[in-house]
């Protein structure tokens, strides 16, 4: 594998060719890999057994675009440079309006039985003029326990993201996936507490993930851990893992059984899909959905959380949050704002 040391250089070079590459580092490694494609087209896979870099998004599909594994490198990771300009989530009327009355919305149908949880969430459109590049290699260096990439297709356009949840990773034929939900801010030295809220809200994954996977393996072969508090940069979640053999089963079924979960889409998985489909006027495209590098029998996907699309003077960052019947429609904003916040204190 070629190593390439001058990282701005690259990127630069990247950028000026416009063929679809990715760069991603994996959680806890130090390893920063490139995939360029060598030509433009469109690739897709309908099975998941191609080897390449798949990027998929939020609406169920039979085929997935992937970057194939034309050319691999290594990129040595700068450190991050000291930012000129720290940037903020502005708050608009229209903004705050469209998500209040999603929350609102969503409480009214789980006090009329619909749902018991749904994931709301709404796009925060940002000026942006700083140099990407500066902010990736921050991202790298501020979330070093999340996956955090960086895409650019001429199809999909360019984006960019620290996502902590795995949905599933797949390695000698162990398969590992991850019940997360609930989000608070992370203080040093203090222990996190977490509402009744917010461990409904986790346990609604856990027994979702649980549920699918018993019906493709028998439920003695399913490992789940103690549940435990999962940091990521600035935040923290409640999280129970999940570690079984995939035996006979294709990481294509594995996926779709699992995809979406319950911490993007709500509970039921159906029902809530319904509400989201009737109540957000903007399209998810790519976030909440999945993305990572698939080989033959190696798989590293996770949902495509803490993401932002790229233009070229504009950031439009994705946030949502799990609405559930002890929701508040004031700290729903609260907390949808504050995860802006983190990713633009970041960027």
């Amino acid at each position: 594998m070629k190593i390439e040391n001058n990282f701005y250089e690259l990127f630069a070079q990247l950028r000026r060719d416009k063929r679809p590459f990715v760069l991603y580092r994996l959680p806890n490694t130090n390893s920063l890999k490139l995939i360029q494609q060598n030509d433009t087209r469109l690739h897709t896979t309908t099975s998941l057994t191609e080897s390449g870099f798949v990027f998929a998004p939020f609406k169920r599909t039979n085929q997935f675009i992937y970057i194939p594994n034309h050319r691999i490198s290594q990129v040595a990771i700068p450190s991050p440079k000291v930012r000129t300009k720290t940037l903020t989530a502005t708050e608009t009327t229209a903004q705050k309006a469209y998500y209040n009355d999603l929350v609102t919305n969503a409480i009214t149908a789980i006090g009329k039985g619909d749902i018991q949880k749904v994931v709301v969430s709404r796009l925060h459109k940002q000026e942006f003029k700083q140099n990407i590049a500066d902010s990736f290699v921050r991202l790298l260096d501020a979330y070093p326990n999340a996956m955090v990439y960086y895409w650019s297709h001429p199809k999909t356009g360019t984006w960019m993201g620290a996502t902590p949840e795995t949905l599933l990773s797949l390695k000698a034929g162990k398969c590992k996936t991850m019940a997360l939900a609930g989000t608070l801010a992370y203080h040093e030295n203090k222990p996190t507490k977490w509402s009744n809220k917010e461990i409904a809200e986790q346990q609604m994954v856990a027994h979702f993930i649980e549920q699918q996977l018993n019906v493709l393996y028998p439920k003695h072969n399913i490992k789940p851990s103690a549940v435990y508090t999962k940091r990521a940069g600035n935040l923290v979640h409640i999280c129970t893992d999940f570690e079984f053999e995939i035996n006979d089963v294709a990481l294509l079924v594995l996926v779709q059984a699992l995809h979406p979960t319950p911490a993007v889409s709500g509970v039921p998985v159906y029902k809530s899909l319904t509400f989201i489909e009737t109540f957000e006027t903007h399209q998810r495209n790519y976030y909440a959905g999945f993305l990572g590098p698939v080989e033959k029998e190696k798989a590293h996907i996770y949902v495509n959380l803490r993401c932002a699309a790229i233009e070229e003077t504009q950031l439009t960052l994705y946030m949502g949050g799990g609405i559930t019947v002890e929701s508040n429609v004031k700290s729903e904003w609260e907390e949808s704002q504050r995860k802006a916040e983190t990713l633009l204190n970041v960027i």
